[in-house]
């Protein structure tokens, strides 16, 4: 785990302990204390297993005194029913945890989970499914960690990280001819991508051979137009985006391009469906 995940796991869990007032549970505090148990965890349905450093880090951080044995890896392809870990300690930690524990799993499970789906359809070709900046405030980092894990490739983080030209830009300024022109001037070493929509726009960008060109919301037809103009007449990658989903995917995963954004990797991606059971009392 490396630091800014770290900081972020630990502004997040800051947060989830003082909203559930985990060490005000009241309920497990007066039928619980010194009461040691064992629990298993489980996937109910089949799924991508993700978060197990980062459940390791959480129950440490609540209660040192909580062991956790894992029986799967991070990012195993677990099975309907299938138990991940083995949890044992004090019971009313392990009780007031509980949620907390599971809601990071579910989340970062389920967008691994739907994230694989997309990169198995793709089926190891050079095309690299990318995550968006569509994620949870203050979840960005964990999100992009759970896209990882599933196979997928993270974008930019923040509005820092690149320059990434999108219709407001060249709205605001006029054309793509003058976006490009005054980035040209004023750009530090980063590599330029611009978001085009239309095949104007692209004969314009082309001519500056920016080092990523976004077709966003374009007919399939249109897609192996600017496919063939991009490749005879530039060097830049060529990024696919906009309402992509399992049935789009698999109709331009043969098509000469390098990136496919989407958006529902983080947006979409349900809780997939895990739980604690409680085995016994020690």
């Amino acid at each position: 785990m490396n630091a800014a995940l770290k900081k972020n796991i630990d502004e997040v869990l800051k947060l989830a302990f003082k909203e559930d007032s985990t060490k005000k549970d009241i309920t497990s505090s007066l039928l619980l204390s010194n009461k040691k148990i064992s629990a298993v965890i489980k996937f109910k349905e089949k799924g991508i297993l993700c978060g197990k450093n980062i459940i390791n880090y959480i129950f440490s951080k609540f209660d040192k005194k909580i062991i956790i044995k894992w029986v799967k890896k991070e990012g195993q392809q677990i099975s309907k029913n299938e138990i991940i870990c083995k949890v044992s300690g004090p019971g009313n930690s392990i009780v007031s945890i509980e949620r907390i524990v599971l809601n990071f799993l579910q989340r970062l499970s389920g967008i691994a989970t739907l994230t694989n789906k997309y990169v198995e359809i793709v089926n190891n070709n050079k095309i690299k499914i990318l995550d968006t900046r569509k994620t949870i405030p203050g979840w960005r980092l964990l999100e992009k960690y759970a896209v990882k894990t599933g196979g997928g490739t993270n974008h930019r983080n923040n509005l820092s990280d690149a320059i990434l030209v999108k219709d407001t830009h060249i709205k605001i300024n006029g054309s793509v001819t003058l976006v490009l022109e005054r980035l040209i001037k004023k750009r530090s070493a980063k590599e330029i991508e611009i978001e085009i929509s239309t095949l104007k726009e692209l004969k314009e960008a082309i001519k500056f051979s920016p080092g990523t060109i976004m077709l966003d919301n374009f007919l399939l037809s249109e897609i192996k137009k600017c496919i063939n103009i991009i490749r005879s007449s530039s060097k830049s990658k060529i990024e696919i985006s906009g309402n992509i989903d399992e049935s789009r995917l698999r109709k331009i995963k043969n098509y000469d391009i390098d990136y496919v954004s989407i958006g529902k990797l983080t947006h979409s991606a349900k809780f997939l469906d895990i739980s604690m059971t409680i085995l016994n009392k020690d």
